[in-house]
């Protein structure tokens, strides 16, 4: 056979690998979109899901931009802004508002994919987006109008576009990664774990002798881009050291020294080895290498800062990180054998989807007590709120001013309409709260509060002699009681019902 007959049927041969793989990638695009879209507007709101319904349904940008300074510290405008202008065209349904996030999590696996290639090959491609289509994370980031789906994308788009960058620097290429950096910040700060892992591997390539100013210009253009949010995060800053910290951060952990000491010394030991140590990986390219830092840097950094200052790891704010470890399995595995990679990612695709019953959590109960409240006829009794942030223990009882009108107020009121008084109650005081609640409970015969705490609501909670209080509806994260008078203190006339 001659030279060029071998060329090209190795050419055909390549070419019929490539089109099986992507016609498979095709199908599982359309399976992961049905997975996605089931059920998409079945279940209420979450608390959470409703607040980026109110972010998105602010009048214009600047309002949109205040919310974070304002009430949510952390969480960036991007999502928010797009999600008010999808919801201008369609509405704010359930299902219109959590069908951005689907069609970010259809752009995940279209990323997935892309990165894989551009650092390995197609396969490893195919692989790595069956294992994250269907497992619990992109499931939950598909199906919840929050940011995170988004997040991936952000944080995906940038490792392909600073791969892309390294491998072939061009003034396009140097403008996009630059671009999709700062979109990453503004998505959410957790991106800037992100940014730090890739700037980790860059400062590799440094001194190792593979030095790219284009790489480097592009984080200039992140940072020029991100400048006028800066005032923003410092303000941010002052909240989530002020007050922040008692929500998702939450109170100190005990640690000894030597228990901070180790942590800090592993997670610098980590970073310092992914920069330092000798390559392992034939080429220059390190993709291996890279994938590791993308996928466990962030991680370990939340770790640590957990035992070193306060706990503050959660899995959704390393969501890119993951992604990163659906390509870095195939990856390895394939180092290893082949076979094994195309047998293992069936078999952890099948795991997803077998899951997939079991990982949407409980819907919250606001239609519940929307129609509670409607049945009930008496516009003047009131819904209690508390303010300040969702705290736990000892944290709920440090005076903040987080969500000054109470954070439940706003999942209720996307599903009730009505006129009875939302008042708000101090979440950090209890004899203030419950004052309150005996005072206008006594003066309009019921009221209800919405509650986030557990254990410390009792103390909110009027007198069981004299009031009759019921449980409605109970979750991880509520508690919804029902609060009338008994006996002599029962108005002996209703109150009138507001026109």
């Amino acid at each position: 056979m001659r030279p060029e007959q071998s060329t090209w049927k190795a050419d055909a041969i390549e070419s019929a690998d490539n089109y099986k793989t992507r016609a498979i990638f095709g199908a599982l695009m359309l399976a992961a979109a049905g997975a996605y879209g089931y059920g998409l507007g079945n279940s209420a709101l979450g608390a959470s899901e409703a607040y980026s319904v109110w972010a998105a349904s602010k009048p214009g940008i600047i309002s949109i931009i205040a919310i974070p300074v304002l009430h949510d510290p952390g969480k960036q405008v991007f999502y928010y802004i797009l999600l008010h202008y999808f919801a201008c065209l369609f509405g704010v349904s359930e299902i219109a508002v959590r069908m951005p996030s689907a069609l970010f999590a259809l752009g995940d696996l279209v990323l997935i994919f892309a990165v894989s290639r551009a650092m390995f090959d197609e396969e490893t491609g195919l692989a790595a987006a069956a294992i994250w289509a269907f497992n619990p994370l992109a499931i939950v980031f598909a199906s919840r109008a929050r940011m995170y789906s988004m997040l991936v994308a952000m944080g995906l788009a940038h490792l392909w576009a600073l791969w892309k960058l390294r491998d072939r620097p061009t003034m396009a290429r140097t403008i996009l990664c630059g671009v999709l950096g700062a979109l990453l910040l503004y998505t959410h700060l957790g991106g800037a774990l992100i940014l730090g892992a890739e700037a980790a591997m860059l400062a590799r390539d440094f001194i190792r002798g593979r030095r790219n100013p284009h790489v480097w210009f592009a984080f200039v253009i992140t940072l020029v881009l991100f400048a006028p949010y800066l005032p923003i995060v410092r303000n941010q800053s002052q909240v989530l050291v002020s007050g922040h910290w008692l929500d998702w951060i939450g109170i100190p952990h005990h640690y000894s020294l030597i228990q901070k000491i180790g942590a800090g010394s592993a997670a610098a030991a980590l970073g310092l080895g992914l920069i330092l140590t000798p390559t392992v990986e034939t080429g220059r390219d390190e993709p291996l290498r890279w994938l590791l830092a993308f996928a466990m840097l962030p991680t370990a950094a939340l770790l640590a800062g957990s035992i070193l200052v306060r706990p503050m790891f959660h899995i959704r704010y390393v969501a890119p990180a993951m992604a990163g470890v659906a390509i870095l399995v195939p990856a390895l595995l394939a180092h290893w054998s082949i076979k094994v990679r195309n047998l293992a990612a069936p078999g952890l695709m099948l795991a997803g989807l077998l899951a997939i019953p079991y990982e949407n959590p409980k819907p919250e109960a606001w239609p519940r007590l929307a129609e509670m409240i409607d049945a009930n006829g008496n516009t003047a009794q009131p819904i209690f709120f508390e303010s300040g942030f969702i705290s736990r223990g000892k944290a709920s009882e440090v005076p903040n001013g987080g969500f000054p009108f109470g954070f439940y107020s706003v999942p209720f009121n996307y599903y009730f309409h009505g006129p009875n008084p939302r008042v708000v109650i101090p979440g950090y005081n209890s004899a203030a709260a419950r004052a309150i609640i005996v005072d206008r409970v006594d003066a309009t015969g019921g009221g209800w509060l919405v509650s986030w705490k557990h254990k410390e609501v009792l103390s909110e909670l009027p007198d069981s002699h004299k009031f009759q209080i019921r449980l409605i509806a109970q979750t991880p994260e509520l508690m919804i009681f029902r609060i009338v008078p008994v006996g002599d203190r029962a108005p002996q006339h209703p109150a009138p019902s507001a026109s």
